[in-house]
């Protein structure tokens, strides 16, 4: 009787690891892969493409800023996901812009799409942004693209400033190839070594504070000295 109970007992401990092992595998086989999702926003051509590992998987109009209430550019990504209502839409995405409140987002007025109408924010049609909504999730990268330079540096920075002149200056010192980090518009450590960097290439003194001496220096370093900075235009890039 023990031999019988016990075979029993063995026979259903090896079907149980037997399911076990093949609704893993199952999940395993059936779950969906991790995917790398990107947004990127075409200011110039006020479209929102999204990628998912490299590949384009939808394209979308959106309504940008207007002149007097510019867009941001630079590399972002998402910090806020939520359903909200009225003048934004069904859905809201909020960016990692450090000096304002930017996101994506719906519209309760879908004719605006498409144009330079917001404050800032992107509009998309409520069908679109639900879309877009379900395929990204936080720390989903954003890189928000424009006309070049995005502004004119009219200040001395140093750490822990913030702002599209910021952005502006890490573009600068990316084509001075002494800085590889995102064009965040946050003044870090990594922003400081590449200002030192290129004090000692340009002879002045390495303070790592982008005085306005050493940004003109770095304007002429890379050719942007004599370029004047855009935001919309008539046509695309």
């Amino acid at each position: 009787m023990k031999r019988l109970i016990h075979g029993i007992l063995l026979i259903a401990a090896i079907g149980w690891v037997m399911i076990t092992s093949v609704s893993n595998w199952a999940a395993q086989a059936f779950a969906p892969s991790p995917m790398s999702t990107r947004i990127v926003i075409s200011i110039p051509q006020r479209r929102l493409y999204l990628y998912q590992d490299h590949r384009l998987l939808h394209s979308y109009p959106v309504a940008v800023g207007k002149p007097l209430t510019k867009s941001p550019r630079g590399e972002f990504y998402i910090t806020q996901k939520a359903v909200w209502g009225d003048g934004f839409g069904t859905r809201w995405m909020r960016i990692s812009v450090p000096w304002g409140i930017y996101g994506i987002h719906g519209t309760n007025k879908p004719w605006t799409v498409g144009t330079a109408a917001s404050h800032g924010c992107f509009r998309m049609l409520n069908r679109n942004v639900e879309q877009v909504y379900a395929l990204v999730s936080l720390h989903t990268p954003v890189v928000i693209e424009g006309y070049e330079p995005f502004t004119r540096i009219r200040r001395d920075l140093s750490l822990h400033a913030i702002g599209q002149d910021v952005v502006e200056l890490q573009r600068l010192l990316r084509l001075a190839k002494v800085y590889s980090g995102p064009l965040s518009g946050l003044f870090t450590e990594e922003v400081k070594d590449g200002v030192q960097k290129f004090q000692v290439i340009a002879g002045l003194d390495a303070t790592g504070n982008a005085t306005l001496a050493t940004t003109h220096k770095l304007e002429e370093y890379t050719h942007q000295e004599s370029l004047q900075p855009k935001y919309l235009d008539t046509g695309l890039r």
